[in-house]
């Protein structure tokens, strides 16, 4: 088994900032219309690039698909489905993209939940990519995501340390498992200082050569993924300082003028 451990220091986010936002999305897809499969805005203006397919809107079943620009027909090859709407428990999405190139069709699934919109508490993700072909038990695999929000909130205050980590992962290859805990606390600035830590097991002909390639390659395995997580939160110190001046209502509002497009 491998091990990493890498700590970088964030700009925070305040919960009520981003519960904000997240009622304000909330606002904008329930006031969204629905006429004859065309989408409008709670403004009235037409939503391009996207129907309702098949069910009821917003409602279990729902399933939107991307239009093309030529002919102005639905996309056969990706769908987003909803699995449930719910503003006080539970809302879960599901995208669906197919790829069926001949030499190696592929199918990828994303889901993605949250409860409660009024006061997230828990949210989460999860993909599996599944490939055809003769080698498509190494092409595929599994990932999931789980974040903990009320852990976060109380892991960034200075109170009782949580006894779990607030944002955890996993990984899982045909020859590999790698597992994810993310865990924050206040720095003396009022950032946060967050915390990384990775273990990777090899599985099935991979397992007995693992420690082998950790001998050999494992420095600089840690070095390079520490310097992408420094680069990720330069990019982020660099973006959310100027994102939580605005309020949820200003970025449901530039939510729609993205979705109109250019």
């Amino acid at each position: 088994m491998a091990r990493f451990q890498h700590t970088v220091t964030l700009v925070p986010v305040p919960r009520r900032w981003l519960e904000s936002c997240v009622a304000a999305l909330y606002d904008l897809a329930q006031g969204t219309a629905v006429e004859g499969g065309r989408l409008r805005l709670p403004d009235g203006r037409p939503l391009p690039g996207l129907v309702l397919a098949r069910g009821r809107h917003l409602g279990p079943g729902a399933q939107y698909r991307p239009v093309r620009e030529e002919g102005g027909r639905p996309d056969a090859d990706q769908w987003l489905t909803v699995l449930s709407w719910d503003r006080r428990r539970e809302t879960a999405l599901e995208v669906v993209t197919l790829d069926d190139a001949p030499d190696r069709p592929a199918r990828l699934d994303c889901a993605l939940g949250l409860t409660s919109a009024g006061r997230p508490q828990q949210a989460w993700l999860s993909a599996t990519l599944r490939s055809g072909g003769e080698r498509a038990k190494y092409l595929g695999g599994t990932g999931r995501l789980r974040l903990d929000l009320g852990t976060w909130w109380q892991a960034t205050s200075h109170g009782r340390h949580p006894s779990r980590a607030p944002l955890s992962g996993t990984l899982t290859h045909a020859l590999a498992r790698v597992s994810v805990t993310v865990v924050p606390c206040p720095a003396p600035d009022g950032r946060w200082r967050v915390t990384v830590r990775a273990r990777v097991r090899g599985r099935s002909v991979a397992r007995p050569l693992l420690p082998l390639a950790t001998a050999v390659l494992g420095r600089r395995a840690r070095r390079a993924c520490a310097e992408a997580l420094e680069r990720a939160a330069a990019a982020w110190n660099a973006q959310v300082p100027e994102l939580v001046r605005k309020d949820g209502e200003r970025m449901g509002a530039e939510l729609a003028e993205a979705l109109l497009g250019p």
